[in-house]
């Protein structure tokens, strides 16, 4: 196994067994009996404290992958040949567009509404179901419906990740910085679309990350958010 000199130098003291790893952290941290308890009892309160709640939602297209990201040159005067004086922006040609759409979308009296943009913790499952293939028989179509045949082609799964993740961006949640597991299922159906089905905590873990996020610009003004702290919500 290749491992880069400088992060051995940095963490090769440390165990790379699960168990090893917590014992030796046991030693570092010279933990007491009292700290074990302690420990147990939070990891048993946060289990029955966490909450999920579940907000899906159908999106009736083809899946897209985000387009390869461009780069464009500005200036504080918008000249393109004053390159000492400017910088590189970096954007994706599409993502403007599907945030826009998801805007649109997010205002409709049919559309589930949220009370705010999410804020905490989200674990996301994007499902996208790519056009069966023309050239599929009878059997192949069925099976591909079922999800038995799944697809091997573009758009690539990263991308499906990245496209719908944008548009999610002061759409449905502040930022997809708080996605802690993110999953891309690719399958064919003669229906295409893409399915988000979003699970959002009903709180943040640490105060730390807590003034990490009220402490932006864009947290809802006047939302009640609760963190995790020694085995309480506060």
């Amino acid at each position: 196994m290749y491992v880069e000199k400088e992060y051995m130098a940095k963490y090769g003291h440390i165990p790379r067994d699960d168990i090893e790893r917590l014992n030796w952290m046991c030693d570092q941290y010279k933990l007491r009996p009292k700290d074990y308890e302690n420990i147990i009892s939070y990891r048993d309160a946060m289990l029955s404290l966490l909450r999920y709640y579940d907000y899906n939602v159908i999106l009736y297209e083809n899946p897209e992958g985000a387009k390869r990201p461009r780069f464009r040159f500005i200036s504080k005067k918008n000249v393109a040949n004053s390159a000492r004086n400017g910088f590189i922006h970096v954007y994706s040609p599409d993502a403007a567009a599907g945030n826009k759409r998801m805007r649109m979308l997010v205002t409709y009296d049919d559309f589930y509404k949220l009370d705010h943009l999410i804020t905490t913790p989200c674990i996301v499952e994007f499902n996208a179901f790519i056009q069966t293939p023309k050239n599929y028989n009878t059997y192949q179509t069925f099976l591909s419906e079922i999800g038995l045949i799944r697809p091997i082609v573009k758009p690539d799964w990263d991308n499906i990740g990245k496209k719908y993740s944008d548009m999610y961006n002061a759409n449905v949640w502040i930022d997809d910085a708080l996605t802690v597991t993110g999953v891309v299922n690719k399958y064919y159906s003669i229906l295409p679309r893409i399915e988000i089905k979003l699970r959002f905590l009903n709180c943040i873990y640490t105060h730390q990350q807590h003034k990490m996020i009220t402490g932006r610009k864009d947290f809802p003004e006047g939302l009640d958010m609760k963190y995790f702290d020694k085995g309480i919500l506060v």
